[in-house]
């Protein structure tokens, strides 16, 4: 099983995303967040993989809510802690060749290039507030697109 944390941060009323560049979903907008590494709590390894994403220290809030998703063409499990983050109101994300962006709720929710994993964590965990466990297993159709079920 993997640990894998993930960060939402919302700031005027937009929720930060970034752009995939590795793994699965490149091209698509995503929650940012990485792995947990050895011997590391979820709230230092939010906001050391923020630090690394984003290029900002960033402020732990709490866990909003924890995601089992089994990706059925890799057999692999992933446990998700999905996080909220606050940046320091002084602080700037400098946004290099368009890595990053500030979607509204309605956005995220209407997307069709953000994950969609990761929709169902904004709406679920922190728009919705209406679960604290989200099950879900993702498979690959003939064509190669992901599903979720």
């Amino acid at each position: 099983m993997v640990n894998v944390v993930i960060g939402i941060v919302e700031k005027q009323g937009k929720i930060l995303l970034i752009k995939r560049e590795r793994g699965d979903f490149i091209g698509l907008w995503a929650i940012p967040g990485g792995k947990v590494e050895e011997c590391e709590h979820i709230d230092e390894a939010v906001k050391r993989e923020m630090k690394e994403e984003i290029g900002i220290d960033m402020e732990f809030k709490g866990v909003l809510g924890i995601s089992t998703e089994i990706m059925h063409d890799k057999n692999c499990t992933s446990l998700l802690y999905i996080c909220h983050l606050a940046i320091n109101n002084k602080d700037e994300i400098k946004n290099t060749e368009f890595k990053y962006k500030w979607f509204s709720k309605d956005e995220i929710i209407n997307s069709t290039n953000i994950v969609e994993s990761d929709k169902m964590f904004i709406e679920e965990f922190y728009i919705k507030k209406s679960k604290n466990y989200l099950k879900l297993d993702c498979y690959r159709d003939n064509n190669g697109e992901y599903y979720w079920k």
